[in-house]
């Protein structure tokens, strides 16, 4: 059984749909009995909608892009 811990850990991978059929079904198997887990999961949707919706890509100076990029890049795995 996958632990809160682990279903942060691979939020992204299974918003994205790249985890393994096992791995999803356990992730699945946790949400199913974790109601915080499965409210970080709803808040991180919707979130991430909410910044689609609202700041357009060309928004964003280039130099902004590459910094942000570059902290996410340094601090993904952290």
């Amino acid at each position: 059984m996958i632990c809160c811990k682990e279903c942060i850990e691979l939020l992204h991978d299974y918003l994205d749909g790249e985890l393994s059929p096992e791995i999803e079904a356990s992730l699945e198997e946790h949400f199913a009995d974790c109601p915080p887990c499965i409210a970080f999961v709803n808040t991180y949707k919707s979130t991430t909608r909410l910044c689609k919706d609202t700041l357009k890509s060309n928004d964003i100076p280039d130099t902004v892009k590459s910094r942000l990029k570059e902290f996410v890049d340094k601090n993904k795995n952290t």
